[in-house]
């Protein structure tokens, strides 16, 4: 389970919160077992139809997805009749800022050829999707150096709803979290995915697109593992669909160190992400517009 620590004193002090490494983390596979078959199955059906995309449609998707995760991260979401709106009418400032998301996500895709999927990495993916001078003073493409704090607007350190590991717990709880991606594990593929995304928004290393950056981790993690057979998935619609239960559902584990209502939220999601990704590839044409 997680800990806490409390930070300065008198008036200014706040409490800070480091998440357990995830080597230490016990999971029931038993009852998450349903769950990754289902998720599997789609991610199956999904490959059989990404093994016949050609790349510029590949690119198509990545902006696709990039469309979706900016959306969630500017709370624009819109579901009419539960159906995800694929609207292209952006202005021009939120046209930028898809541009150098997408831009990022394929530097980061063509960079596993050379890296590994790293703190390296995502810092350069950082610092080319925070281009815009709205990250100017956020330092684009460097971990933080200051707290931050999640929580209702004007909230402060002292009374958000989390605040994540602050500078000297980070840098010990990042490193953690890169040997996880790398090492050998009994888990199956999906629940460390589940894992990773979890732990690295609750490290939330960056001052701003944190979100971002876990989503993106999150396909690079899929595609380096071969999961996925090409880097073509829209996650983000379906994430955002049920945004608000995916916060909730973050913040449980902080709260409670327990693990599997998340990982079953983060299962459903993916397969339900995977249908919908198979369905919109399908389409004759893809309705790409």
């Amino acid at each position: 389970m997680g800990t806490y620590r409390k930070k300065l004193q008198g008036t200014a002090q706040y409490t800070s919160f480091i998440p357990a490494p995830l080597s230490t983390v016990h999971v029931e596979e038993e009852l998450l077992a349903p769950f990754v078959s289902e998720a599997q199955e789609a991610i199956d059906q999904l490959n059989q139809t990404l093994c016949k995309l050609e790349e510029e449609e590949v690119q198509k998707v990545l902006r696709k997805e990039a469309e979706a995760s900016w959306m969630l991260a500017a709370g624009k979401y819109f579901f009419p009749f539960g159906i995800p709106s694929f609207s292209s009418q952006w202005n021009e400032e939120e046209q930028e800022e898809i541009r150098q998301l997408t831009e990022a996500s394929t530097y980061a895709l063509d960079s596993l050829e050379t890296l590994p999927l790293c703190g390296r990495l995502l810092k350069n993916a950082h610092y080319l999707m925070c281009q815009s001078d709205l990250y100017e003073k956020k330092y684009p493409g460097e971990f933080r150096n200051s707290p931050v704090w999640i929580g209702p607007e004007r909230c402060n350190l002292k009374n958000a709803l989390f605040v994540p590991p602050t500078e000297e717990d980070m840098t010990e709880a990042f490193p953690e979290l890169e040997k996880f991606i790398h090492e050998e594990s009994g888990l199956h593929i999906l629940i460390r995915a589940a894992l990773i995304h979890y732990q690295f928004e609750a490290i939330h290393p960056f001052i701003d697109a944190n979100g971002r950056i876990g989503r993106l981790l999150h396909l690079l993690f899929l595609f380096d593992h071969k999961v996925i057979r090409k880097p073509a998935f829209i996650f983000s619609y379906t994430l955002g669909k049920y945004a608000l239960r995916y916060y909730t559902e973050l913040q449980k584990v902080h709260e409670s160190g327990t693990y599997e209502s998340w990982v079953i939220f983060f299962l459903q999601t993916l397969k339900e992400a995977a249908q919908q990704t198979t369905r919109f590839l399908s389409t004759t044409p893809p309705s790409f517009g």
